[in-house]
């Protein structure tokens, strides 16, 4: 089977040919093969770092980063991502709770193993997603712009965020203290089914792109 990967969202998957629409983002986007068919990778069994990296760039970029043909090497989350599933009225109870807060471009926002106290929802600029490791160095995971959200940590035990988070400009953000929203969740239980939905599915997205990012990493040492 091939590997294969969304123009739109960048979500992977093996099978014989690429879905007509995708699990990932849920549109009918047109899929990469990035399968490996060189020696050199091992095999058909294996991806073509190459093509992984030119498709995740290509999901990413900016119409600034187009024109200077340069971009993150990271997954763009689609707008509206985390609420994507609430009616008008439940975005109504959920936005009574939030509070605008602004960063400078290069300001953690989150760090990774800190408690996390609260949700957010990007409303203007953009945040780099990066799991540090031991050595410190950070591995980017995903890109979050207007519209997308980060900081879900704050909605699962033991409410501890799993990335570093930092701004790549000037962004402007949403923010969500955890028992206020645990609270709302909590009074409206098929709510709380939908954002955790959408949770589990930024989670999967995420441990993707840091599979590919962790293989690109263990195929240079070669």
């Amino acid at each position: 089977m091939a590997h294969w990967m969304c123009t739109n969202c960048g979500y992977h998957l093996q099978a014989t040919s690429p879905p007509e629409r995708c699990p990932g983002c849920q549109q009918a986007c047109l899929f990469n093969n990035v399968t490996c068919y060189h020696p050199e990778c091992g095999g058909e069994g294996n991806i073509d770092q190459l093509l992984v990296r030119a498709t995740l760039k290509a999901v990413a970029v900016t119409p600034q980063q187009a024109e200077s043909g340069a971009g993150p090497v990271m997954e763009a989350l689609p707008t509206g991502y985390i609420f994507g599933s609430l009616t008008e009225e439940q975005r109504r109870r959920v936005k009574s709770l939030e509070t605008s807060e602004a960063y400078k471009v290069n300001t953690i926002i989150c760090k990774q193993g800190a408690e996390a106290h609260k949700l957010y929802l990007v409303e203007e600029g953009e945040v780099a997603v990066e799991c540090e490791l031991q050595n410190g160095k950070r591995i980017p995971i995903s890109s979050v712009s207007a519209g997308g959200a980060f900081g879900w940590s704050a909605l699962v035990r033991p409410y501890q965020f799993t990335a570093t988070v930092v701004a790549l400009s000037r962004t402007r953000v949403r923010a969500i203290e955890r028992e206020a929203l645990l609270a709302l969740m909590r009074s409206d239980s098929r709510m709380g089914l939908l954002i955790m939905q959408d949770i589990a599915s930024i989670t999967a997205s995420r441990l993707r792109n840091l599979e590919l990012e962790m293989i690109g990493l263990l195929q240079g040492r070669r």
